[in-house]
């Protein structure tokens, strides 16, 4: 019984249980994930290679890490053409990481989220600038995302500091809620 290889894009050969995170996000040019991936494969990826395969696993963590980013999700097509692998096989693996690592926040909370986001920014923004008043949400979509925020925009109370530890928090909590809090945590830890 040989060893199988997966036929990488530059025509040379890896074998299955040496494709690496750093490998694959390389090739499939998606490097601001790695990390993610890797926490991911880390994390789950031992169990997923035994029932799907080394470089399914490693490419299913790349492939989840693209999903829970704010970059497109690496396309099956993509994979079978680059790794010669069976997207079945990698989207089965993906899936069993998935299980493992829980689910990322409901689109609705990554939305709210976000939004809130958007009005720390702009508050911290005025605030940077000088100016007392926050922006000018009153009626848009976003003034209802943070109304305590835009309650203190418009006094004089707006403490950069404190709105710059605000606008950390809720990145952190975005970052967390677009991974979900287990994958969060071992990115965290890496």
């Amino acid at each position: 019984m040989g060893q199988r290889h997966s036929h990488v894009g530059d025509g040379s050969d890896i074998a299955d249980d040496e494709l690496t995170i750093d490998e694959a996000v390389r090739r499939l040019e998606v490097d601001p994930v790695a990390d993610v991936a890797r926490a991911a494969f880390d994390h789950a990826g031992e169990l997923a290679a035994l029932q799907h395969g080394h470089v399914p696993a490693v490419l299913g963590a790349v492939r989840l890490a693209t999903r829970r980013s704010r970059r497109p999700t690496v396309d099956r097509e993509e994979l079978a053409a680059a790794f010669d692998v069976d997207p079945d096989d990698v989207v089965a693996a993906e899936s069993e990481l998935s299980r493992r690592l829980g689910s990322p926040a409901s689109e609705s909370e990554i939305a709210a989220l976000r939004r809130r986001l958007i009005v720390a920014r702009e508050l911290l923004a005025a605030a940077e600038s000088g100016g007392v008043a926050g922006p000018d949400l009153p009626g848009s979509y976003l003034a209802d995302a943070a109304p305590d925020l835009l309650a203190r925009g418009g006094t004089s109370e707006l403490d950069e500091a404190s709105l710059r530890a605000h606008v950390e928090r809720l990145e952190a909590d975005l970052e967390c809620a677009r991974l979900g809090t287990e994958l969060a945590a071992l990115v965290a830890d890496e």
